[in-house]
C-alpha cells in the first residue's frame, strides 16, 4: 500500500470540510459572540492545558484567530462548536468578545461527529491522544469500513476478548491478514490492539478517566467494559468507598463471572467483601506496658526483647493452631 493511498484513506472523511475552508470567502465567515458558542455535546477530546494552552493564548492575543471556528447553529441563537474547541477556550482566556466562524447547516449527527473527530485528529498526531480518545477515532474508522472481510477480521478479535482469550500471533501470521493490516497500518496498531481500544468506548466515564489517568491498564479496562453500565458505576463507587484497588485478576474474574451467570450488585458486593477480608492488616506499632516489661525483662537490650516477643507469639499461635 502506497503512502499516497494511506493518506487519502485517512483524510477522505473530511474532504468536504477542507474544501469548504479552502474556498471560503470573507463573506462566508461571520464574527459570532463568544458567549454564544457551546462545546459539542459529545466532545470526546481533552482540551489543551499547560504550555500548549499558554502558547495558544499568547498567539491569539498577538495575531487573533487565523483559522475560523466551524460551528453548527442550534435553537435559541446558540451555536455548537464542531472544530475549534481549543481556539475558543484560548480566545476566552485572551478576553476576545467575538470569534470568526463558519456556520454549517443541515448536517446529520454523523456528519457533525465526523467534523469533531477528524479535525481533532488533523491537529494532533494519533500517538498524542489519550487511550479513550484513540478509541473514539478508531471507532469512527471502524464504522466506515465497507468491506465485510475487514469487519470479520476485527470482529474475531472482539469475540476473543469477550471470551477472555488473548491470542498472540507472530509477525508472519499477522502480515497474512491483509484486511486487518490495512486499518492497522494507518495507526501502527495490530488487529488485537485495535479491538482492545474499541472496547474502551463501552466504559462509563469514571472508568474512562481511570484509563486516561493510567490508574488501570488497557486489558483490565477491556474486562470491565463487558459489565453492564449500571454495574460498572456500582463497582467504581464501591471500590472508592471501601478504599479497594482492583487488580487485573479481579477485573478478569468479574468478567468471567458475568459470562457464566449474569452479574448483579449482590454478586459484586460479595466479591468486594471477600477482597476486603483478604486484605493484609496494616502495620501497627504496639507498645508493651510498663508493668509487663518490668515483669518479664531485666537487662535485655531492645533487640533481644523483640526476638523474645516474636518467639513467644510464634509459640502462642502454633498452640492455638492459627499458624502453621
Amino acid at each position: 500500500m502506497s503512502k499516497k493511498f494511506i493518506k487519502r484513506e485517512i483524510t477522505d472523511a473530511v474532504d468536504f470540510l477542507l474544501n469548504d475552508i479552502d474556498i471560503a470567502e470573507q463573506k462566508d465567515i461571520q464574527n459570532i459572540e463568544i458567549n454564544l458558542l457551546e462545546n459539542y455535546h459529545d466532545h470526546p477530546f481533552s482540551l489543551y492545558t499547560g504550555k500548549r494552552l499558554d502558547d495558544m493564548v499568547e498567539s491569539i492575543k498577538e495575531n487573533g484567530i487565523l483559522n475560523p471556528i466551524i460551528v453548527m447553529k442550534k435553537e435559541a441563537g446558540a451555536y455548537e462548536i464542531l472544530s475549534g474547541h481549543n481556539r475558543v477556550n484560548a480566545a476566552k482566556l485572551a478576553n476576545l468578545k467575538t470569534v470568526p466562524c463558519i456556520i454549517k447547516e443541515n448536517l446529520s449527527q454523523e456528519q457533525a461527529y465526523t467534523y469533531v473527530v477528524e479535525t481533532n485528529l488533523m491537529q494532533r498526531s494519533f500517538s498524542e491522544l489519550l487511550p479513550t480518545e484513540k478509541a473514539v477515532v478508531l471507532k469512527l474508522r471502524y464504522e466506515k469500513i465497507t468491506s465485510q472481510g475487514k469487519r470479520n477480521d476485527l470482529q474475531k478479535e472482539l469475540n476473543r476478548l469477550n471470551d477472555g482469550i488473548v491470542v498472540k500471533k507472530n509477525k508472519r501470521a499477522e502480515d497474512k491478514l491483509d484486511n486487518r493490516k490495512n486499518i492497522g497500518k494507518e495507526y501502527n496498531l495490530s488487529g488485537a490492539s485495535i479491538a482492545r481500544y474499541l472496547r474502551l468506548n463501552y466504559l462509563t466515564d469514571n472508568w474512562k478517566q481511570a484509563v486516561d489517568n493510567d490508574e488501570i491498564g488497557l486489558m483490565m479496562a477491556v474486562d470491565i467494559s463487558y459489565l453492564l453500565t449500571e454495574l460498572q458505576d456500582y463497582l467504581y463507587k464501591e471500590c472508592k468507598e471501601w478504599g479497594l484497588c482492583l487488580k487485573p485478576s479481579d477485573a478478569k474474574a468479574l468478567h468471567l463471572m458475568d459470562r457464566k451467570e449474569a452479574l448483579n450488585k449482590e454478586m459484586v458486593n460479595t466479591y468486594l467483601l471477600n477482597m476486603e477480608n483478604s486484605k493484609p492488616k496494616e502495620y501497627q506499632n504496639i507498645k508493651l506496658s510498663q508493668s509487663a516489661y518490668k515483669k518479664f525483662f531485666r537487662d535485655e537490650s531492645k533487640e533481644e526483647v523483640e526476638k523474645i516477643v516474636e518467639r513467644a507469639l510464634a509459640m502462642y499461635f502454633r498452640e492455638n493452631k492459627q499458624v502453621l
